[in-house]
């Protein structure tokens, strides 16, 4: 089954506010085996909204709208709604009480325009809101369903669980089927490397399908399966999961939520290590990852930002910014801060027409675990920073799992 989403409000268009349902409704519409296949955003215009949503019941089966239904003058989604089925809007003395109830319960008396969420289209199940003073409703145009759902995030979750995600399990009888994704981590290598990899994988296989998402720093390759159990989405999972790791190798760090740094925090733990850090250029970057997590075992973490600092730390007069240096450094940290593990990130800014380039050196230093990794790289000071700490945490990992 089809579903389109259909968020609804000015200030989504006018960047003020970020779109986090329609990710939430996806994830959840998906788990029930509702397939995703558009996404639209429109300002509170009446015919606009009426538009869009003609053109979403065109070509879904199921369109939920988000936003619209609120007390005041541009709150217009159930107007287009009423308006796209060729209905009235009747008013619900049921749902005016229960609004009314949540005014005088926080100790308030309800404003004349609230009376207008109890408005629904003709012939529309209400859905009750338990925790906000927007009633949902649900509604049939031709063989099409149509859901509006309060546009308040903490409203729209509490609805959609506890209400609409039993009603389209039995509607469309979505008990015989799932949609089940696992998402592999990878980093050392870009998209266009990722995908000269597993081309063949993402352009012959349907289900389970496979795609390819970039970020700064990561990749993540999405394997997604349609089946009756998890049970069976994870058998067909599985064999694609095994021929992407055997192509990609340690290139993959990790699965689903997993981060880069909480991956190294866990390796550290199991292995019983203790970690220090320095850092140059970085800016700290790298010490902010690594202290994200409560449980990582970090003794100590230096920020170094002047040439000079460096050499008082290694007891030189002159400096030469190269692998040596940073193994020196990451010895002397690990010494320092009485550490099983030393770590270090060394580099040197500098400014370009286009922006910024570093030469940048990383050294892990350990009894029985040394590596080191060097690179060149330019763009703005930000994602160079960031850039220089993945590839520190990710010459870490390589360093404990070997």
């Amino acid at each position: 089954m089809n579903c389109e989403i259909v968020t609804i409000g000015s200030e989504l268009l006018l960047g003020q506010i970020i779109d986090t349902n329609a990710a939430y409704l996806a994830r959840k519409l998906n788990r029930i085996g509702l397939n995703i296949a558009f996404h639209t955003t429109i300002g509170d215009n009446h015919t606009q909204i009426k538009d869009a949503l003609s053109q979403a019941v065109n070509r879904a089966d199921l369109v939920i709208a988000t936003g619209g239904i609120g007390p005041t003058e541009d709150d217009l989604t159930r107007e287009a709604i009423a308006d796209l089925v060729g209905v009235p809007l009747t008013f619900k003395q049921e749902l005016m009480d229960h609004i009314e109830s949540i005014f005088k319960r926080l100790g308030y008396r309800m404003p004349e325009n609230n009376k207008k969420q109890a408005l629904i289209p003709e012939g529309a199940i209400p859905i009750r809101n338990e925790v906000g003073t927007a009633p949902g409703f649900i509604i049939e145009k031709g063989s099409r369903l149509i859901i509006a759902l309060p546009g308040v995030p903490k409203e729209l979750k509490y609805i959609l669980n506890k209400e609409v995600v039993p009603y389209l399990k039995k509607h469309f009888h979505l008990n015989q089927e799932l949609i089940t994704s696992k998402v592999l981590k990878v980093t050392g290598m870009g998209e266009s490397k990722v995908d000269s990899q597993i081309k063949d994988l993402i352009d012959t296989n349907t289900n389970p399908s496979v795609g390819i998402l970039a970020s700064p720093g990561d990749i993540t390759i999405r394997i997604t399966a349609y089946a009756k159990s998890a049970m069976e989405a994870d058998d067909l999972i599985r064999p694609i999961e095994r021929e992407i790791r055997s192509r990609l190798g340690t290139n993959i760090y990790g699965v689903n939520g997993e981060t880069l740094d909480t991956v190294v925090t866990d390796l550290l733990n199991k292995r019983g290590d203790t970690l220090s850090v320095i850092e140059t250029f970085s800016g700290g970057e790298l010490t902010v990852r690594l202290r994200r997590s409560p449980r990582a075992p970090v003794n100590e973490s230096i920020v170094i930002g002047k040439r000079e600092r460096i050499l008082s730390f290694l007891d030189k007069r002159s400096l030469t910014v190269n692998r040596e240096t940073a193994e020196a450094l990451a010895k002397r940290i690990r010494y320092e801060g009485n550490s099983s593990i030393g770590l270090a990130l060394l580099g040197t800014l500098n400014k370009t027409e286009k922006g910024y380039e570093v030469d940048a050196h990383v050294a892990v230093s350990g009894e029985a675990i040394n590596r080191s990794s060097d690179w060149k790289m330019g763009g703005d000071i930000p994602t160079l920073q960031s850039r220089g700490a993945t590839i520190a945490l990710n010459t870490l990992r390589l360093a404990l799992i070997s």
